[in-house]
């Protein structure tokens, strides 16, 4: 009998031990999907700031500080616009302190805006392309432009700027084709790329003395501005800062420059006068490109190296010099100046690239001096008044089959120290000239 209480008593135990590892199981089971189900708790979420419209003007509130942004509506707006100070929403004065970016872009019948002295921020685009916004004032109390703010304002005439104005931004007056004349704020350092792009009734600007940087296209497509004085603090102008600025006349570079940039000047066909000082170091590619009233031009003993079609197509384009210091003639360097007549090669050329001359139709002769290694592809094809070259040395440089016309390789004349080393090879380009006489011309320069 005792045997029998024993053995229940064990499997009592076994059975509460087994029961009670099946509900620990079950425990961290539901524990477990209980945690998966969960939904994270966020605390004190971003509450979107609140709007508001007061008399036909949307804004953003900022109920801690009590401050008001103007901001663009489901609506454009039209008219005259006169900005308050401040505003009472609620029963809660806020004070007006900013316009939000493009907050009037594309109100084209936005007629007139009136800016308080509480504004101090701008933003980027606020009245492009507001077409019939004819002038403006900046507040004392804003001291930046931002970028494209009246771009596309195609009816502004008037710009009323203080001299806290201390940045402005790129294309901040892009296509504002109704404005003539602009005064710049006198701290300025910097005018951005673009800024005045496509002003094309532009005729007076005043730089102030501060400046000593212009951006690129700056001016580009200014088709009425006929020059403009740049301060002697300029170091430096970017590319196309006058590109088909038309009506350009005239350009001194200052003391501070060291380089004009990549098509500074083309397309300007009026470009006439043209002053470089010795502080010059490179004018590159394009720089005079299609400069087609260009007669003379003066390049500075400073000057060391030369971009491909720096003066191509200046068609009128008669004297020129190459400095001391240039080692190779770029491509398309002077391709089509139709009217150069005399080019002088200096003994630092090395060489010669393709196109270089192709056009120079008033070229009679070319005397290439002994420094000359190579000259490319075309570089004289289509100079129909060459008649003569003058090679300086006696050992041949590399040209291709087409470096000169075929015209000129059947007609012309090619004068050499010694006959023999151009006529050596008879498969050599040099041996396609029919008339290669040895030179007794001396050296002309």
């Amino acid at each position: 009998m005792q045997r029998e209480n024993n053995i229940n008593l064990i499997y009592i135990k076994m059975r509460i031990k087994q029961i009670s590892v099946f509900l620990l199981i079950m425990l961290c089971f539901c524990t477990a999907m209980n945690a998966a189900n969960r939904q994270p708790v966020i605390k004190n979420p971003l509450k979107k700031a609140p709007t508001a419209i007061v008399d036909g003007i949307n804004y953003r509130l900022d109920e801690k500080n009590q401050k008001a942004k103007v901001i663009s509506g489901e609506n454009l707006y039209t008219g005259d616009i006169v900005i308050p100070e401040k505003i009472e929403y609620d029963s809660v004065k806020y004070y007006v302190e900013e316009i939000d970016d493009n907050a009037f872009k594309d109100c084209a019948s936005l007629s007139s805006i009136t800016i308080p002295t509480t504004i101090t921020k701008i933003g980027s685009g606020v009245f492009k392309n507001c077409t019939a916004l004819e002038e403006i004032t900046i507040p004392e109390s804003v001291k930046e432009i931002k970028s494209e703010t009246f771009e596309g304002c195609s009816n502004l005439m008037m710009i009323r700027m203080h001299n806290g104005i201390t940045e402005l931004s790129q294309g901040a007056f892009k296509k504002c084709t109704a404005l003539e004349s602009i005064a710049l704020p006198n701290n300025l350092t910097t005018l951005p790329n673009n800024l005045f792009q496509g002003c094309s009734n532009l005729k007076n600007v005043r730089l102030p003395g501060s400046l000593s940087k212009i951006g690129s296209s700056v001016f580009e497509e200014c088709a009425s501005l006929e020059e403009v004085d740049i301060p002697n603090g300029v170091k430096s102008i970017g590319s196309d800062a006058f590109k088909n600025s038309t009506m350009l006349h005239r350009f001194s570079s200052t003391t501070s420059m060291t380089e004009l940039p990549h098509g500074i000047f083309e397309g300007c066909t009026n470009l006439k006068e043209v002053q470089l000082t010795t502080s010059i170091r490179n004018i590159s590619s394009d720089a005079f490109h299609g400069c087609s009233s260009l007669d003379s031009i003066h390049i500075p003993n400073s000057v060391k190296s030369m971009g491909s079609s720096v003066f191509e197509g200046c068609s009128n384009l008669r004297v020129i010099n190459i400095p001391g210091a240039i080692s190779e003639i770029p491509s398309k360097a002077f391709k089509d100046c139709s009217t150069i007549a005399d080019i002088k090669l200096t003994n630092s050329i090395k060489s010669i690239g393709s196109d270089a001359f192709n056009g120079c139709a008033s070229i009679v002769t070319i005397e290439i001096p002994t420094s000359v290694k190579e000259i490319g592809s075309d570089a004289f094809n289509n100079c129909n008044s060459l008649n003569t070259v003058i090679m300086r040395s006696g050992t041949p440089c590399k040209i291709k089959k087409d470096s000169f016309s075929k015209t000129f390789m059947k007609e012309g004349t090619l004068l050499v120290p010694n006959e023999i080393p151009y006529k050596a090879d008879p498969k050599s380009n040099w041996a396609k000239f029919r008339n290669i006489e040895k030179n007794t011309i001396n050296r002309r320069y």
